[in-house]
């Protein structure tokens, strides 16, 4: 499961919907992913409902680390107002920033931590 945050915005909750909307939306990506919103805190009996200030994100084998950085890239792009990107799973973590080759690197480990665990590896 790779867990997908956003800072530096207003209305995480949206943006979250929104990123989750663009993935699936691509011809490439969304065939190959599966994702849900979620939150990373226990619910505040103060308020109603959880905060949802994260995605969790099931890929399928296959799925290139150079599409789906792109992907997130050209949805950063899009935004109004920078929006930051952060992609975890287990002890790896990586903020998307653009396709350079180190993002490349960090989503390609992402992605092969994610095809382990798939296949009974551990994290």
């Amino acid at each position: 499961m790779i867990e997908i945050r956003v800072h530096g915005v207003a209305d995480t909750e949206a943006e979250l919907r929104s990123l989750l909307r663009w993935l699936k939306a691509d011809d490439e990506i969304g065939p190959r992913v599966h994702g849900m919103l979620g939150s990373s805190a226990p619910a505040d009996p103060e308020h109603m409902g959880a905060l949802l200030d994260v995605i969790s994100l099931t890929v399928g084998n296959g799925l290139a680390a150079a599409q789906f950085a792109l992907s997130i890239h050209q949805w950063r792009a899009a935004r109004r107002a920078p929006t930051g990107v952060v992609l975890r799973r287990g002890g790896v973590e990586i903020e998307v920033h653009g396709a350079d080759p180190a993002v490349l690197r960090g989503v390609t480990a992402l992605l092969a931590e994610e095809e382990r665990a798939g296949d009974g590896g551990t994290a």
